[in-house]
């Protein structure tokens, strides 16, 4: 809080006089009186400097030089009490203060120095009770407009209080309120929100813009992340405007949080969703409109990551779901055969995915792959469950931890969905025979095959993997053999398997 020093000559009882400098722009952080020769170590900057005069040097040069000393020290201005040690401001003083710039004022004999201090004391505490006051309606109009209106009235309330932007993002980044249609605002808050978003921890950051300061805090409910809210302000906020802002804040966080009953139900939906979309019996088109409801754009493009364990399928869909929550990022997540599916975006999916490998290693899920499709569009999600598999189970063979699909040399060929729906067709009939074949026997012939072809045909690494013994393993793959009319010991019968397991839409 500052006084203006033109309130201060303004008022009739002290009855100062300006001799030199302006009283315009002229801020008062205190009134005080002091009559040492250098007073500057006394002072911190903006305070009227009161003196009589009386141990000023009768040298102009060195009355130049204790003016000097105090434009320096950023002192608002000088009173000089005149009738005691002078009975006038000395010209040197006050021609060095008109050169400074420094506002000098005369204080006549009959006004004591301690009045004037009193006066600005008075002046600074009205303002804050003001402030105060001020404050509390400011509160109360964002409270009722919270109420009464939601998000969209907080921001508004927000915006003509501070004459400022608002705007609030959800978790992923969408708009979900804003007091401007200005679209280079609301741009150059997605723009930091994407730079904020990798890293939410940082809380608040401003950014200097062309017109102002854009700041982008995060907005962290009971248990996550559930929003952004970014203000975009022209002027330097004051202390009530940052209360104001927090009050703000602190509203549109309880607007966002959803009870845990309610996230859950969310988030069980979500599952549902993704289990339809990874059927391939289920038309996929009409069920992907619904992913704008978990976060995701309507045409961007997604990825499918699988993540298996050998145990403990249950806690891990709770780990990666915790985990993607965190992130920030558009998700739904399913159970499903040996582990925990999840559908990303694909612009962010490699920053989620090494966020998850993290937490499955201090989750005690060390030993987890993570199998990651190709970009799909959202209608053909189904499609990805294959490869991501198929990634999995090189990345398992391989000794890593991730598999990317698109980075596997076959994957290139089939991500072409010309060339994969032609493989499919090629294929069709020896895999449909093996998924007919349904008797004791059978049932894991197709999961044998799998093995198989992903270990290269060695026969020690596949058993391996499926948990059984390499004879069994021999007799199935003799088995595959009658069922498709395909021998496998011919080389370019194996890479027509491997490309049509590749092409399924799901398993």
């Amino acid at each position: 809080m500052t006084v203006p020093l033109a309130w201060l000559l303004a008022q009739p009882e002290l009855r100062l006089r300006m001799v030199a400098g302006e009283a315009q722009d002229r801020e008062l952080s205190w009134a005080h009186a002091i009559d040492a020769v250098d007073p500057t170590p006394w002072l911190t900057g903006g305070e009227l400097v009161l003196t009589t005069g009386l141990r000023l040097s009768p040298s102009a040069d060195e009355q130049r030089v204790y003016v000097d000393r105090l434009a320096k020290s950023g002192v608002a201005g000088l009173g000089f009490g005149v009738g005691l040690g002078h009975d006038d401001i000395p010209d040197a003083v006050v021609t060095e203060c008109a050169s400074q710039g420094l506002a000098l004022l005369e204080v006549p004999l009959p006004t004591p120095f301690i009045a004037i201090t009193q006066t600005v004391a008075r002046r600074l505490s009205e303002q804050e009770l003001e402030s105060l006051q001020q404050a509390l309606d400011h509160q109360r109009r964002l409270t009722r407009a919270a109420v009464r209106a939601g998000l969209s009235g907080t921001v508004g309330v927000l915006s003509r209080e501070l004459h400022c932007d608002a705007v609030v993002l959800d978790e992923y980044g969408a708009v979900m309120a804003s007091s401007t249609k200005d679209r280079r605002v609301i741009d150059l808050v997605a723009e930091q929100w994407r730079l904020q978003s990798t890293d939410p921890r940082q809380g608040a950051v401003g950014t200097q813009t062309d017109h102002g300061v854009l700041e982008v805090q995060t907005l962290r409910g009971k248990s996550a992340l559930v929003g952004w809210l970014g203000v975009h302000q022209r002027r330097t906020l004051l202390p009530t405007d940052r209360l104001l802002l927090n009050e703000a804040a602190a509203l549109i966080t309880l607007q966002l949080d959803w009870p845990a009953e309610l996230i859950a139900a969310y988030h069980a939906l979500g599952g549902t969703l993704l289990d339809l979309l990874l059927d391939p019996e289920h038309p996929s088109g009409p069920l992907a409109r619904h992913l704008h409801h978990f976060g995701f754009g309507p045409s961007e493009q997604v990825m499918l990551a699988v993540v298996t364990v050998r145990r403990g399928q249950a806690r891990l869909l709770e780990v990666v779901s915790d985990r993607l929550e965190a992130s920030s990022s558009p998700h739904v997540v399913a159970r499903v055969r040996d582990g925990t599916a999840a559908l990303l975006v694909a612009r962010d999916a490699r920053r989620v995915v090494e966020q998850l490998c993290h937490t499955l290693a201090d989750s005690g899920f060390g030993k987890a792959v993570i199998g990651v499709s190709g970009p799909l569009s959202q209608s053909s999600v189904a499609a990805g469950l294959g490869p991501a598999r198929q990634a999995a189970a090189t990345a398992q063979w391989e000794r890593r931890q991730v598999g990317w699909f698109e980075d596997l040399t076959l994957g290139v060929v089939v991500a072409d969905e010309a060339i994969r729906s032609r493989i499919a067709t090629l294929t069709a009939p020896a895999l449909d025979a093996l998924l007919r074949e349904t008797g004791p026997r059978d049932s894991d012939l197709m999961a044998s095959l799998e093995a198989f072809l992903h270990h290269n045909g060695s026969w020690e690494a596949a058993a391996r993997a499926l948990g059984v013994h390499r004879h069994t393993l021999r007799a199935r793959m003799t088995r595959v053999e009658e069922v498709t009319g395909l021998s496998l010991d011919v080389a370019e019968n194996r890479v027509l398997l491997m490309l049509g397991l590749m092409s399924r839409p799901g398993v």
